[in-house]
């Protein structure tokens, strides 16, 4: 009964939703680009944030909007990370680099407070950088 009970528990965790996150090699590869962009300078004066942009099913997206609620992700387009950089240590705002597996609270939050950001993304194949934008909020 003790061996059913474990190998019922085991095949329940290798089920468990794994978290995607873009790794710390390619983080590096970006950031060698990012640091030789007149825009963006020194590393240091931002958070950086990096994910995988999640994919979705239509049909999910459609239940989503008609029930009123965010839709259930069915995975992530692994061959782009979106960037999101934001001026450090600007009042709730960090330092330093982090990875995530979905978007942070807040992320996408518009303010008119004055500090700077940079958006974009990084093909992963192709290693190309494209900034969306950089400058003030």
């Amino acid at each position: 009964m003790t061996r059913l009970v474990l190998l019922l528990f085991l095949g329940l965790s290798a089920c468990a939703a794994r978290e995607v996150k873009p790794t710390e090699p390619e983080m590096d590869r970006i950031e060698v680009q990012l640091a030789q962009m007149p825009c963006v300078g020194r590393l240091a004066d931002w958070e950086r944030i990096y994910l995988y942009h999640p994919d979705y099913f239509a049909e999910e997206v459609d239940a989503a909007i008609r029930e009123g609620r965010e839709p259930r992700r069915s995975g992530y387009d692994r061959t782009k990370i979106e960037i999101h950089l934001r001026q450090a240590n600007f009042e709730e705002f960090g330092e330093g680099r982090k990875s995530y597996a979905d978007y942070p609270r807040g992320l996408a939050d518009t303010d008119d407070r004055a500090y700077r950001i940079a958006y974009g993304s990084y093909d992963v194949k192709s290693g190309k950088l494209d900034l969306a934008a950089c400058g003030a909020n």
